[in-house]
């Protein structure tokens, strides 16, 4: 068996993207009918999560072709290129595709966040608002913990680097894509970490 070429790849990307992006919209309006729209807006992203991560589930992790890969008649295979992916590595590349990018957007979110509030706690100590901020979530209360024990050069120097990260992620994407057009066989980051490939 021959290896995809780069134009199956990206018809490929481009209708697994397709068909994500649909199974996204029904659960969000399914939601939205059920809880209303203001439940629908706090947990958009978490919804959008489940649903990419069924989508690989019911697909790769299950060792079915996804809808992509099969409208493109192509199939995954581990890195000596004769048999599919082992389950756990199948796994770890839902894991690196929809899990992690997930949790560091949000760790970021809430770094951020926190970083900004200790800067405004710090110049209006009596604002009650600031002071007030319900937390929703264990990482979100770690993250603050954390933040409360940085001294003031260490939050200027974390607000800098939590900038950099936001910058840079986009930025190697876009490297990461520009170095699959010269090479023609990693279309996704997740893939080329877990030497997934296409036959």
């Amino acid at each position: 068996a021959a290896a995809a070429g780069p134009a199956r790849l990206v018809r490929c990307g481009q209708k697994d993207e397709l068909y994500r992006a649909g199974l996204r919209s029904g659960a969000g309006t399914a939601l939205r009918g059920l809880a209303g729209a203001r439940p629908w807006l706090e947990w958009r992203r978490e919804v959008e999560l489940l649903s990419d991560v069924a989508y690989f589930v019911l697909t790769t992790l299950s060792g079915y072709q996804t809808l992509g890969e099969e409208y493109v008649n192509i199939i995954q295979v581990d890195p000596s290129k004769k048999k599919v992916p082992s389950f756990l590595r199948r796994a770890l590349f839902i894991s690196l595709h929809t899990v992690v990018p997930y949790c560091l957007e949000k760790a970021l979110l809430h770094l951020e966040h926190e970083l900004q509030m200790e800067a405004e706690e710090s110049r209006t100590p009596e604002n009650p608002l600031t002071l007030g901020f319900p937390s929703r979530t264990f990482i979100r209360s770690w993250i603050r913990k954390q933040v409360g024990e940085l001294t003031e050069q260490q939050k200027k120097t974390a607000s800098q680097v939590v900038y950099v990260l936001k910058q840079s992620i986009p930025l190697l994407h876009r490297l990461h894509l520009a170095v699959f057009y010269i090479q023609g066989t990693f279309y996704h980051l997740s893939k080329r970490i877990t030497g997934i490939s296409y036959v």
